[in-house]
């Protein structure tokens, strides 16, 4: 068992600010900044291929407007994963990553091998119904994903209660994380506690109080997506356990001693 950072630090759909996020370049850039994980989104297409993915559309980050003219907004869901594969993801974000490819989700512990955990967000599971069984079923089928599970280097998490008290219920093994935009009140916390072991809330509406609560219901604390100096400085004077970035090899560099540079296992 190896000792944890006082806070892990992690990667935003890989390193969403300098790399097209969720593509195996913004996987490759985490698993050399220094972060302990890298966090992903993962949706299924039309025929059941989970990839990853964060809008509900594939107007924003892709051309599928010029491949699917009329089609790109569209769900992103209801695109096979073969026509997903003639998208490109890369050219949005910069001419540079022309070509980048959307990642099937095995794609992600491709790049992670023994280097990196990995975070797996459960995207708007009413679009992918499902997709809970299907992850379930990558972690315990492929040695990849076998291998980061023992090691305490996966962690799910999702705004979707529903979906992660039924991933709960299929793999009790894996820790889960309940994402909300603000720190509920005790009452709730209390619930989450019965399949979570983290809430994760945005940074900007934490305060001591809320992070109390989250502590005296027996839940760690989690942060996204910090981003600026100051943020980062008041969510470790907080003492927050995670803090997500679009900028994990900037904050690792500045705060080597803060976040640590090896992968935490249980």
């Amino acid at each position: 068992m190896t000792t944890a950072p006082a806070h892990l630090l992690i990667g935003h759909r890989g390193a969403a600010g300098v790399a097209p996020e969720n593509t195996v370049a913004a996987f490759e850039v985490a698993r050399s900044s220094g972060a302990q994980f890298f966090e992903l989104d993962v949706q299924l297409s039309a025929d059941g291929v989970p990839f990853a993915f964060h809008d509900p559309t594939p107007a924003r980050t892709t051309n599928a407007a010029e491949v699917f003219p009329g089609r790109e907004n569209d769900p992103v869901t209801s695109f096979t994963w073969a026509e997903l594969q003639r998208l490109d993801t890369g050219s949005s974000f910069s001419g540079a990553f022309r070509g980048e490819r959307i990642p099937h989700f095995d794609d992600a512990v491709e790049v992670a091998r023994d280097a990196i955990g990995v975070f797996i967000e459960i995207k708007s599971p009413v679009t992918s119904p499902g997709i809970e069984h299907i992850i379930v079923e990558r972690l315990r089928s492929d040695p990849r994903w076998q291998r980061l599970v023992r090691d305490g280097r996966i962690e799910v998490l999702g705004f979707d209660a529903a979906s992660n008290q039924r991933f709960a219920v299929l793999a009790p093994e894996v820790p889960l994380q309940q994402l909300v935009y603000r720190v509920p009140d005790a009452e709730t916390l209390a619930r989450i506690s019965t399949y979570a072991g983290q809430v994760g809330s945005n940074h900007r509406w934490l305060n001591v109080a809320a992070v109390d609560r989250v502590r005296a219901a027996g839940l760690g604390m989690s942060v996204y997506t910090v981003n600026a100096e100051r943020n980062f400085n008041r969510m470790v004077a907080l003492g927050v356990d995670r803090i997500t970035t679009d900028f994990p090899v900037e904050f690792s560099r500045k705060h080597p001693a803060t976040v640590g540079h090896a992968v935490a296992v249980r």
